[in-house]
């Protein structure tokens, strides 16, 4: 039997009725793979299967058969014709065997040279075998493609934080080495498309003596200028270069996160030479008056020139309007915004307290322990924050606006407090965010409704998991490290601020004080501990004494739950 034989008298039709044409190609295409599989032409090629790249953040680069825009991978396959039902994707090293592929060939068969995309947002239950039962992290993790054996790693990239709509892929398909690119190549070779020309640009306002106005992350207050993007897509500045008198700073091109200009945005840029701070901090002085220049990656095409004016301390020199030709004068600069912001900042409220590991102590509406910022009201009236915004990037204040669809929901009461949870899951509802924290160090601030008055903000530099940084007492400025279940409070009280007792008081006791080894007190007491640095040490339950004999010497204070509060020596 020759291999037409063998090819066509596989699957042969139970009935004499014609087929119609869409059936019948598929009809031939079955037999021919499956006569391939038999002559040993299909076979599983694990060496030469590649992740080839990835989005992480897709907004409106690549929609999914359902019109969605989902995170996505991409294999590669230099074999032959290859199913990979049976093999495994995975982000999660301690699971490699997480995604299954199911055996559905006309979606999971990938061709010699060709290229297979998987989408990865927890839909495979209802949208077919190429959607995984995971998401990629825009913060950056690892993603494994492992052998049917589910221990066998195939291909495996770790990747960086990503940017939004910019892919992480191999410089050529299957190559070793890995780089961004401002194009995503999705089921396509992998090339860099960009314009050496440049795009179209505005320097759009400068800023040479800034003691106020604006701080970077470092919470530094340097001279700065600011980019426009007036273009309908965005753009990456990665390669463009910055000239003035004293020379010359190339933009990175290893963090575009940091780069990337959103269509219609704005980014600031600093004259700090403190190049450990990221991309946007330049090599170079910004003198009181002079020129700057935007030159586009190729060193040449000038895209933008400024000649700008000598302006008073905290103003700046800028475009009367976003792009326009004649220049000004801004006694409120507004860098990150446009220049014709109508300012409307917003009430009073606070930042109250921020846990950025949850991992078991408040579950969101969907059951999750995701990370939460806590908002308190100190005014009398209830608070709407429709139309703020929140941001973990100072020079990005336009970063999430929290929706006005259900008001109530955001509606911070009088005297209370409102939680929003920080998981990067829109989905979720008018609390969930587009971000995540980082409990290793991160920053958050709370905007008005013109996306750039500050509200309130705070940084951290580490939280261990399911502790929290909060205000000492609900809207104190003394900021501290709760630790426990009993003192984390989302959605309650900090603690108000306390009025100190006299020593003598009669209605509460706290001897021998000075003490060297027990404190005792003149009934119950269930109250916390308090250091000189404000940290929290202790928490007390219903107790009559306590042994301190090795505690460090210094002052203590105990507030007790009601706020009321005594200061004691440990000797």
């Amino acid at each position: 039997m020759g291999f037409k034989e063998i090819a066509f008298g596989l699957l042969t039709p139970q009935t004499n009725s014609p087929l119609p044409p869409n059936a019948y190609i598929c009809y031939m295409k079955m037999n021919f793979l499956l006569a391939l599989c038999l002559l040993g032409v299909v076979t599983a090629q694990g060496q030469s299967l590649y992740i080839n790249e990835l989005v992480a953040s897709n907004n409106q680069d690549q929609m999914d058969e359902f019109f969605e825009f989902d995170d996505w991978i991409e294999i590669y396959n230099t074999g032959g014709i290859t199913n990979l039902a049976g093999y495994f994707l995975s982000d999660d090293p301690d699971s490699l065997d997480k995604y299954l592929i199911p055996n559905d060939p006309a979606l999971t068969t990938i061709l010699p040279n060709g290229y297979l995309i998987f989408w990865c947002d927890k839909d495979n239950a209802t949208q077919g075998s190429n959607h995984t039962n995971f998401t990629l992290k825009s913060s950056g993790e690892t993603v494994y493609l492992t052998a049917p054996d589910g221990m066998t790693i195939i291909d495996s990239v770790s990747y960086p934080q990503m940017a939004s709509d910019i892919s992480y892929g191999r410089s050529c398909d299957g190559c070793p080495t890995w780089q961004y690119f401002n194009n995503t190549t999705w089921n396509a070779m992998n090339q860099e498309l960009i314009n050496p020309n440049g795009e179209l640009l505005f320097i759009n306002e400068v800023q040479s003596m800034n003691t106020h106005t604006i701080h970077d992350l470092a919470f530094e207050f340097d001279p700065w200028m600011e980019i426009y993007n007036p273009n309908t897509f965005q753009v990456n500045l990665a390669g463009y270069q910055i000239a003035n008198s004293n020379g010359v700073y190339t933009i990175p091109i290893n963090s575009p996160v940091e780069t990337i200009i959103p269509a219609g945005e704005f980014r600031v840029l600093w004259f700090d030479h403190d190049l450990t701070q990221g991309a946007m901090h330049l090599d170079l002085d910004l003198l009181q008056q002079g020129s700057l220049q935007l030159l586009a990656p190729n060193g040449n095409a000038v895209v933008d020139a400024v000649n700008y004016n000598l302006v008073a301390v905290d103003h700046s020199w800028g475009r009367s309007s976003d792009g326009g030709s004649s220049w000004i004068t801004f006694n409120v600069p507004t860098p990150t915004a446009t220049n014709n912001l109508f300012i409307i900042p917003g009430y009073a409220v606070k930042i109250n307290e921020v846990m950025a590991k949850n991992l078991t102590t408040w579950m969101d509406n969907y059951g999750e322990y995701e990370d939460w910022v806590e908002i308190y009201n100190p005014l009398g009236t209830a608070v709407n924050l429709s139309g703020y915004y929140f941001s973990d990037n100072p020079e990005i204040r336009n970063k999430w606006q929290i929706p006005g669809t259900f008001p109530d929901s955001v509606t911070v009461p009088a005297h209370g407090w409102r939680l929003f949870f920080c998981d990067a899951d829109l989905n979720q509802g008018v609390l969930h965010n587009n971000f995540s924290l980082s409990n290793g160090g991160e920053y958050v601030g709370l905007f008005g409704p013109d996306g750039f008055s500050l509200v309130d903000e705070v940084q951290w530099t580490f939280m261990g998991a399911d502790t929290t940084y909060g205000r000492l007492y609900d809207g104190d400025v003394q900021w501290v490290q709760f630790t426990t279940f009993t003192t984390v409070s989302p959605e309650a009280s900090n603690g108000v601020n306390p009025t100190v007792q006299e020593l003598h008081s009669t209605e509460w006791r706290v001897f021998p004080n000075p003490t060297m080894d027990i404190l005792q007190f003149n009934g119950p007491v269930s109250a916390r501990i308090y250091n000189e640095q404000g940290l929290l040490v202790m928490n007390l339950k219903n107790q009559t004494s306590m042994n301190v004999q090795d505690w460090a010497a210094g002052s203590y204070m105990i507030v007790r739950d009601d706020g009321r509060a005594v200061r004691w020596i440990k000797k």
